[in-house]
């Protein structure tokens, strides 16, 4: 594998992205029916969309020296939704309504061939392509699949229940990403995974950080490390396994068999808990919680600004992203650290030149990157 000492920090993102430009129902339904396997206009429109936006954020991110994740919506077809949908229209234990999952009380199951990820076989057909019109050889690609807990969360969510930890829901989940892990990682000679993520962000965030008390006999947290690497069994060797949190890591947690923390910027891990447990850390260099706007600034007319398109002023500056990456270089240093992009998902910023501010902000990661390894490669 691939590690921050034997190459240069290569840019990468988390995925989503805002689809302003997208009509969400027939996006919705035409990826339902990749996953199915129906061949259909609105299954055309998806793939055509999805992958004309993921070309564009790909550019962005520098094509020979990115790895890409797929497009992930945050709507329609959310980051849980996406992964849960597939169990109501094709296995059983889950029933939608209002948008809501409800329990029906019986097993959670889907079968292996059911989960599949509409956006990576999308671009496994356009990989070729893309290729030859970016003058390229392969994409190397990162793709994620939403952790059990966070499903759990989801669902207990969606039924009015507060947060608990369920061993037979997480037992019947985690096999569920299984699956989908197993189909997370197509290969051809145009497209080939090099990061593979677990998206956990609920674990240790203010509300459910009391389902583990970070304690060594600690029972939930125990048994979600066990449910973690049965996922993280199905990953190549020569991929890295990710691990999406927005909060710190408890230290159990390197029990895991991951080996690369993907976090937000107010993160942080210790150089001698990634040193010692042999994981590295992707270097978040841009918020991704809106515009910079200064705080004594009018809102309503920065606003007004943004939507007619004179948005440049509130882009994050290239300063700020080079002194957060020159900061996480001192603080776990050089070799533990093979990327740097956001911090988390885009696709919330889904206000008009949204989409342009996004892939202005994505060329700047781009830029300081490259320029941080230009000093050291001289």
């Amino acid at each position: 594998m691939e590690t921050g000492g034997a190459t240069q920090i290569r840019t990468t993102d988390v995925g989503s992205f805002p689809l302003s430009t997208v009509d969400l129902s027939r996006y919705s339904t035409g990826a339902a029916d990749v996953e199915d396997g129906v061949d259909s206009t609105k299954a055309a429109y998806f793939i055509t969309k999805h992958n004309d936006i993921f070309k564009h954020k790909f550019i962005a991110l520098g094509p020979q020296d990115s790895v890409p994740c797929y497009v992930q919506s945050s709507h329609t077809r959310d980051m849980v939704s996406q992964f849960l949908d597939p169990i109501t229209r094709n296995g059983q234990g889950l029933r939608k309504e209002n948008d809501q999952y409800l329990w029906t009380g019986t097993n959670i199951k889907l079968s292996p061939e059911k989960a599949q990820i509409a956006e990576l076989i999308a671009l496994k057909h356009g990989a070729k392509a893309f290729c030859q019109e970016l003058d390229i050889e392969q994409i190397q690609y990162r793709a994620c699949v939403t952790g059990p807990f966070e499903m759990l969360t989801r669902i207990w969510r969606g039924m009015g229940l507060s947060p608990r930890y369920d061993e037979p829901l997480m037992n019947a989940l985690t096999t569920i990403v299984e699956h989908y892990m197993q189909n997370a990682h197509p290969e051809t000679k145009y497209f080939k995974p090099l990061v593979l993520t677990l998206d956990e962000p609920s674990v240790g965030v203010t509300g459910v950080g009391d389902l583990f008390i970070d304690a060594e006999s600690d029972p939930p947290l125990s048994h979600l490390i066990s449910c973690w690497n049965r996922i993280y069994s199905h990953i190549p060797t020569n991929c890295y396994r990710g691990l999406h949190l927005h909060a710190s890591p408890y230290h159990q947690l390197a029990q895991a068999d991951w080996n690369l923390l993907e976090a937000h910027l107010g993160v942080i891990v210790t150089r001698d808990w990634l040193t010692d447990n042999d994981k590295y850390i992707r270097a978040a260099i841009m918020r991704t919680d809106g515009p910079i706007i200064p705080p004594n600034a009018d809102l309503k007319a920065t606003w007004n600004e943004i939507q007619a398109g004179n948005y440049s002023a509130y882009l994050q500056p290239k300063t700020d992203m080079m002194q957060f990456l020159k900061t996480a270089i001192q603080r776990y240093g050089y070799e533990r650290i093979p990327f740097a992009g956001p911090e988390c998902g885009l696709g919330s910023w889904d206000w008009k030149h949204g989409d342009a501010m996004v892939l202005a902000n994505l060329t700047r990661v781009r830029e300081v990157v490259s320029e941080f390894n230009q000093t050291i490669s001289q």
